[in-house]
């Protein structure tokens, strides 16, 4: 039984860590730039500020935990390999919660969801390890853990906290568990309860079900959908996974309705992971075919999806041999100039498929601290000063690609952004865009040498434009 949790637990980190590899893309650098009101806060002493301050709808908690790690190692990689440790350390959770069977950690390990969202940077990973502990402290009669789980929980996650309130109450102590968790989400309730209220929460589109089912087939494989009929065999043997998958089941669909929830993102499916797989291992009980079938199911699609990360590393790979617009407009720059990076639309953001061999160039190792520019960072582009230059990345036509400050700036269009350059803003210090393979680039219009008329429209220029953001630490 220990060589199987081992070899489980080996599988489970190569999944993970090859997310961590795909997953470091531009949407990493958007959505760590939710969380910069929190760094500010905790650079500038602001301590209150720091445990008040929610990312949209969600707790304090990642987001401090976030910047915590921005101050220690200002790279992306410590925070792609956290959200993959959280995911790694539910895997270990459940193989201590259920030591005479590894069906359910097997199950955790190769889900298409939790692997789908396993290094992203934001709560869930940490929401599903943490859900995962105070199950195995609900299995091993260790109350404290519920509790201090729940503690963190409510803190991370509303549906995270929900889930680990229903594991308490399944506990015969559940009133002496529940009251430090009750009590550590008093400063969370007015906060919470605006929010939600805003009408700007409520603005998400309405479920399409027929679309939501196809598109989840889409990106998990249709394998959840056979294996359901299975799960709702295991609701009548495992009675605490099946009141709390049926809890957060219920707590998603009511977000849907009041329309905070948005129907074509699946991160909440994430939250019923743990359920899932404990759901799925008890309907195998005494049914050694049945079983056969599910462990066959679950290793499938485990390889399925390594194999599909595999190729796309390959290609991140394969694709540094090939001179993009990026090393071009590298080469050409020097510390203190401004890199614009503009790629296409591409998929939408919740789908986690999309990787970014360009932006691979500069690897998640390296320190990349944030500058503040006194408005939301997604409209500036969330810029970060790497190797000395600035660096700023955009996923649509924003107006901010044009006023970017500095003197020399240089703007690159990649992975379909190069087919509709007229879209770009046009900058004031630059010239026409040029060609390297695939992609566009275009940098500094340089004046004449010798030219006074064009030293001077140069200085009227520098003055025109606002001045280089300070470093926001």
């Amino acid at each position: 039984m220990r060589r199987s949790a081992v070899v489980i637990l080996f599988f489970a980190a190569a999944l993970r860590l090859m997310r961590a590899v795909c997953r470091w893309d531009e949407w990493a650098l958007h959505y760590s730039a939710y969380n910069l009101p929190t760094y500010e806060a905790l650079q500038s002493g602001a301590i209150l500020d720091v445990f008040t301050t929610w990312v949209c709808l969600h707790p304090p908690l990642y987001p401090i935990i976030h910047s915590l790690g921005s101050v220690i190692s200002p790279s992306p990689a410590s925070w792609l390999l956290f959200s993959a440790a959280c995911s790694l350390a539910a895997v270990c959770f459940l193989i201590a919660a259920h030591p005479k069977t590894l069906l359910p950690a097997l199950l955790l390990a190769t889900d298409p969801v939790q692997l789908h969202y396993a290094a992203e940077v934001n709560n869930y990973p940490l929401s599903i390890m943490l859900i995962s502990a105070a199950w195995w402290g609900l299995k091993t009669h260790r109350g404290y853990v519920i509790t201090i789980a729940g503690c963190l929980a409510v803190w991370t996650h509303v549906m995270a906290g929900l889930a680990v309130l229903v594991i308490a109450l399944c506990h015969p102590k559940r009133f002496r568990l529940l009251i430090p968790v009750a009590l550590s989400a008093i400063p969370l309730i007015g906060t919470g309860w605006s929010l939600a209220a805003d009408a700007g929460s409520q603005r998400q589109p309405p479920l399409m079900l027929e679309a939501s089912i196809r598109d989840a087939i889409e990106r998990f494989s249709i394998g959840w959908v056979m294996l359901f009929p299975v799960l709702l065999l295991g609701i009548t043997r495992e009675k605490d996974a099946a009141i709390a998958w049926v809890s957060c089941m219920a707590f998603w669909v009511f977000t849907l309705g009041l329309g905070i929830a948005a129907p074509h993102q699946f991160p909440y499916a994430t939250i019923l992971g743990v359920f899932s797989a404990v759901l799925l291992a008890s309907a195998t009980i005494q049914r050694p075919i049945l079983a056969g079938l599910v462990i066959l199911a679950a290793v499938s699609r485990g390889a399925w999806f390594g194999l599909e990360d595999v190729g796309r590393i390959h290609h991140i790979y394969t694709d540094q041999n090939q001179h993009r617009g990026i090393d071009a407009v590298w080469e050409l720059s020097l510390p203190g100039d401004a890199i614009v990076l503009v790629r296409g639309p591409g998929a939408p953001d919740d789908d986690r498929r999309h990787y970014s061999p360009s932006l691979w160039r500069l690897p998640p190792t390296e320190p990349m601290l944030p500058l503040s520019t006194g408005i939301r960072p997604d409209l500036a582009g969330q810029p970060r000063m790497i190797r000395g230059r600035r660096v700023y990345t955009f996923a649509h036509p924003r107006e901010a690609i044009g006023t970017i400050p500095g003197a020399h700036v240089f703007t690159v269009l990649y992975d379909g952004a190069e087919q509709n350059p007229e879209r770009i803003p046009a900058h004031p210090r630059q010239g026409d865009w040029e060609h390297v393979g695939a992609d566009l680039w275009r940098g500094p219009a340089f004046s004449l040498e010798g030219s006074e008329a064009g030293a001077a429209q140069e200085d009227e220029e520098n003055d025109a434009l606002p001045l280089d953001p300070p470093v926001s630490d």
